[in-house]
């Protein structure tokens, strides 16, 4: 199970994500997300204290979501990512290639 949550912070829509981030909850977080791109928004913060496990089906969906983002002039960055959620940002390369911020504050965007 995903649960998602929004928060406004400034120009950035901040994603809270809490559960499992995997095949069958990925296109939740896609459809979501679609909403808020479709929406105008231009920087996407997913904060990720709250997931407890992400698959390479999760990863995808987000490598999908950044081209989406990027195509569209927007930004991503991601907080909360810590413990085996870390282990497989390092492992995909998104440590290199996306930014990971301890935690989210004015100015983000």
């Amino acid at each position: 199970m995903l649960v998602l949550a929004n928060r406004k912070l400034e120009n950035a829509e901040v994603v809270a994500a809490k559960g499992r981030l995997d095949t069958a909850t990925s296109r939740l977080l896609e459809a979501h997300c679609g909403d808020l791109l479709h929406s105008g928004c231009k920087c996407l913060v997913f904060d990720f204290n709250g997931l407890q496990f992400l698959s390479s089906a999760g990863l995808r969906t987000i490598l999908g979501l950044s081209k989406r983002i990027h195509a569209g002039g927007g930004k991503l960055v991601f907080t909360g990512v810590h413990g085996s959620i870390r282990d497989m940002f390092d492992v995909a390369g998104f440590l290199d290639s996306f930014p990971v911020v301890e935690q989210v504050e004015a100015g983000i965007a």
